[in-house]
């Protein structure tokens, strides 16, 4: 990614009798050496992980901490009533905005707008340059990146009042649920609301009898517990994880 110039870790798993003996390590070792001798262009690595996972004081030894983000989990079944008739979730939009539209195309202009939703602690990366979140994955914010995501996610903006809003979702299969995950770059909780509904509308008008598993990211703390009362009290969701759990982004050089 990045121009061949970085790449992303993804968490392994170490089977429960083989834990405390270093083989992670030594798979990450490998791993940083395959990836020198087979990708010599590849000068930096990033990762991610949960505030709550041991792996997270693991990371904070070994690389340099970028940022973090609020995470949201929550679950709930096929009998919800918006479940049952997802056009209901209709009347839950009470933001009085424009719809919000599927990504056509970026330029540097519309990124830097895009930009001002995030926390200024995402342009700690080693180049400065912007850094987003997209399904747990740490990329830079730019028109080329973006144009490659479109083909694998689905990309929502708005352009409302001089205010540019962006959001990304993806779903997938876990053992027990279909995970929906959905990043939203807003400022305020009402245009996170419309891209939200937009993008559950979507899931479960396609999914409609599976368990959903809902991952939220949204880069403003101060609109933390807002969204869980929307997916506790007004949605019926069940919360998974803790309230305070955040997702935290971490890169160093190879």
């Amino acid at each position: 990614m990045e121009s061949g110039t970085a790449f992303i870790t993804k968490a392994s798993r170490v089977a429960p009798n083989w834990t405390g003996q270093g083989i992670d390590r030594q798979l990450s070792l490998h791993l940083d050496t395959w990836m020198r001798q087979n990708h010599p262009t590849v000068k930096y690595k990033r990762s991610v992980t949960m505030s709550d996972s041991p792996r997270a004081e693991s990371l904070k030894r070994k690389m340099h901490f970028i940022f973090n983000l609020p995470l949201a989990y929550y679950q709930c079944g096929p009998n919800l009533w918006w479940r049952q008739d997802p056009a209901q979730l209709a009347q839950l939009d009470t933001t009085g905005l424009p719809d919000v539209v599927p990504l056509q195309a970026a330029d540097d202009d519309f990124c830097a707008a895009v930009q001002k939703c995030l926390p200024a602690e995402a342009c700690g990366s080693h180049d400065g340059k912007p850094i987003i979140l997209v399904d747990w994955d740490p990329y830079t914010l730019s028109p080329t990146n973006l144009k490659r995501l479109r083909a694998q996610h689905t990309i929502y903006m708005l352009n409302h009042e001089e205010k540019t809003s962006l959001s990304f979702s993806n779903t997938y299969l876990s053992p027990s649920v279909r995970i929906l995950a959905v990043q939203v770059y807003a400022k305020d909780f009402s245009t996170v609301l419309k891209h939200l509904l937009k993008h559950l509308k979507d899931t479960c008008q396609t999914y409609t009898s599976d368990v959903i598993g809902m991952l939220v990211n949204v880069p403003q703390f101060e609109l933390d517990d807002v969204i869980h009362d929307f997916c506790r009290e007004t949605l019926k969701m069940e919360c998974f994880y803790p309230c305070k759990t955040q997702v935290l982004a971490f890169e160093s050089e190879m």
